[in-house]
């Protein structure tokens, strides 16, 4: 399922008309899923508040739509940017395919293992597709797509074991 059906099928449920409803100030932030072998995990909808700088989200699953509690807001700026959807050219399917071109062509050894797939708003790079994959040699490559023109802004690859606790 595409993920704007799957906004929408959130924003028609009655869990999401009686949150708003209370809760006014809440905007769309992020679109979340995490891919294991190539099967997509759950969709996860945020939405966050400037009023109450928490964040809200919203789960799409087997056709029930759950919300969770709200919670802290983990971010850098003083709010999170808001998604705008009318400016969203580039579908999750263009942005795989841009994704794997990119790990092809700059990572073409790595082995998957799991992907985290979210569409945000990131202050320094606007709307992006901000695909994180954790390989079997336990590298994190994150490649940052533009979700207007599906220009690839910036692709990184880390090693986790240089990671200091």
């Amino acid at each position: 399922m595409d993920f704007k059906n799957i906004i929408g099928q959130v924003e028609e449920s009655n869990e999401f008309k009686t949150f708003i409803k209370k809760n006014p100030h809440y905007y769309l932030v992020h679109v979340f899923t995490m891919v294991d072998s190539e099967t997509i995990g759950v969709w996860q909808i945020g939405y966050y508040s400037k009023d109450t700088d928490k964040l809200v989200v919203f789960e799409s699953h087997d056709d029930l739509v759950y919300i969770h509690p709200e919670a802290d807001a983990l971010k850098k700026e003083e709010y999170i940017q808001p998604l705008d959807l009318s400016k969203l050219k580039i579908s999750k399917n263009d942005a795989n395919e841009i994704y794997d071109n990119t790990l092809k062509e700059n990572y073409p050894n790595e082995i998957k293992s799991k992907t985290i797939v979210l569409l945000q708003n990131l202050p320094e790079y606007g709307q992006v597709w901000n695909i994180t994959l954790v390989t079997l040699a336990l590298s994190v490559i994150n490649i940052k797509i533009d979700a207007e023109t599906g220009k690839v802004i910036k692709h990184t690859k880390e090693n986790m074991m240089s990671w200091r606790a």
